[in-house]
């Protein structure tokens, strides 16, 4: 027989300084490991020849081969992987028939073997031999190749990474002699570990949100990367430069979990690296979908700025934006329009128009636009009382005997507000019933007159009396009050005769307001 222990190397630190180096360097770790292939590899060195019996009769010894050299496929720095399922074992020396020449036993059936540690076949192939003459049928030359498929335990191979498996034989002997009898010598004869790696996947900076592809770097080529962002799985491979991409088609989810896993058929321990998908989730609402101005608000807006503009315009449609990324903040949203012709159209826009737009909320780069748009419609605007007194009163006053004129006293805001367009004219107007005693209905001896200058007085009776005219100026909430300015001697105002009687006198009077003059 052949001593193996002088053509094996010991190798038994190989798991040790393989995984060593791949962790301590950066410049291994960095590039990416090539995938084995199916091409035959000499890994003779990688085994320590020990040869023990596995099973057998009783009193049996282990048969060694003389195995001097081991090829396998799918080899990864030098050593056997988990997806390894074909060897060439090549065998040189013969053996001697261990049971007694009397017995009757002859050579039958030969095969190599690979098998785990504690022994479970993993791969066979048949041998031949060439009994030698003059032996009487009892040692046998197996000098030769073998080929060991792993076939049906392709599986099992990969479970057996990172773990000690065996090359060895498998002998049958037989005799005819009745009753027939075979032995079966199961012997491990060399042993080496099965390549194992722990994969280390990376993701290239920060997933977001807006962005659908996504990167990173594997450990091997080939190896599967599976990408998981709520529930659903994207798949891909790491490229021949070490790298990984794939579009998730469509917007990624803010603040989920992106979880990257890397795995292979090679028995290798699967690799994850995980990461929070960055960016926003921004809302953005209204409580009107549409809102009227009117031409003094678009004459308004010509002055402003369009930061103002928008501004005037968020408060009427009443639009708010929230981050539900950000606890439903409203902090650095920016609310906009994507349409960059808005604002201009809005400020030529006449009566009878309208302008729509989708609103949109900006934070971070990332833009979210309303399903719908909204409407600003400009109307024909509004001449109109802004106020108008219920009571208007005059001062109690003594009766001297001499005609005299009786201040006012009260409320007396007429208001004016015109929203139409610059320019355009009104009339303001009024009429009064007679002033009549409380108790005794007789009509008040005087008459309520208007003076604009203190000088010239213009009476107010029952019809339509002209009191005050003007332009719609160019702003927004032009108001006229029709009292600024008087004065004692200024306004409306009564004038008492010399023979009016003492009481209490009430009377209306109808304010009118028209675009044209009063007939």
């Amino acid at each position: 027989m052949i001593n193996m222990n002088q053509i094996f190397k010991k190798t038994g630190l190989f798991l040790t300084a393989f995984v060593g180096v791949l962790l301590s360097s950066k410049a291994i770790r960095a590039a990416v490991l090539t995938e084995p292939t199916n091409a035959m590899q000499d890994i003779t060195d990688t085994f320590t020849s020990a040869p023990r019996l596995a099973d057998g009769p009783a009193g049996a010894n282990p048969f060694s081969w003389g195995t001097t050299k081991i090829q396998a496929n799918f080899v990864r720095d030098g050593h056997l992987t988990g997806r390894t399922d074909k060897l060439i074992v090549t065998s040189k020396g013969t053996i001697t028939m261990q049971e007694s020449a009397s017995a009757g036993y002859t050579f039958s059936n030969m095969w190599n073997i690979l098998s785990a540690d504690a022994y479970s076949e993993l791969g066979a192939g048949d041998k031949s031999g060439t009994i030698q003459g003059g032996s009487k049928d009892r040692i046998m030359d197996i000098s030769g190749d073998t080929t060991i498929t792993v076939g049906d335990h392709t599986a099992d191979m990969a479970k057996n990474a990172g773990k000690k498996v065996w090359i060895g034989n498998k002998v049958q002997t037989y005799h005819s002699i009745r009753p027939i009898k075979s032995n079966y010598y199961v012997t491990q004869e060399t042993y080496t570990d099965v390549g194992q790696i722990t994969l280390k996947p990376t993701i290239t900076g920060t997933p977001a949100a807006t962005n659908p592809n996504i990167s990173g770097t594997g450990t091997q080529t080939g190896d599967k990367i599976s990408v998981v962002v709520n529930g659903t799985t994207k798949e891909t491979t790491v490229k021949a430069d070490g790298t990984w991409s794939l579009n998730w088609g469509g917007k990624l989810p803010v603040q989920a979990k992106m979880t990257v896993t890397e795995t292979n058929a090679y028995g290798d321990k699967p690799g994850t690296v995980e990461a929070t998908i960055s960016g926003t989730d921004l809302s953005i609402t209204s409580k009107e979908t549409a809102i009227n101005l009117m031409p003094s608000d678009i004459e308004g807006y010509q002055n402003m700025s369009d930061d103002q503009v928008m501004a005037d315009l968020i408060k009427r449609f009443g639009i708010t934006a929230i981050d539900k990324a950000d606890n439903n903040s409203s902090t650095g949203i920016i609310i906009g329009t994507s349409d960059s012709q808005f604002l201009k159209n809005l400020r030529q826009a006449s009566g009878g128009t309208s302008v729509s737009t989708p609103f949109t909320a900006t934070k971070s780069g990332e833009t979210v636009a309303m399903a719908n748009p909204l409407t600003v419609t400009v109307g024909a605007g509004m001449l109109s009382f802004s106020t108008m007194p219920a009571r208007s009163d005059f001062a109690k006053t003594m009766i001297n005997g001499q005609g005299q004129i009786v201040q006012r006293t009260g409320d007396w805001n007429v208001g004016v507000t015109d929203t139409r367009k610059s320019g355009s004219p009104w009339y303001l107007s009024v009429s009064e019933s007679p002033l009549t005693n409380s108790e005794t209905g007789k009509e008040l001896s005087g008459y309520v007159y208007y003076t604009a200058d203190g000088q010239n007085e213009t009476k107010i009776g029952t019809g339509s009396t002209f009191i005050a005219s003007g332009q719609k100026a160019t702003g927004v909430g032009d108001t006229y009050k029709l009292n600024d300015g008087w004065t004692d001697n200024k306004g409306i105002l009564l004038h008492a005769n010399s023979d009016v009687t003492i009481g209490s006198y009430n009377g209306t009077m109808d304010w009118s307001l028209s675009d044209a003059p009063t007939k």
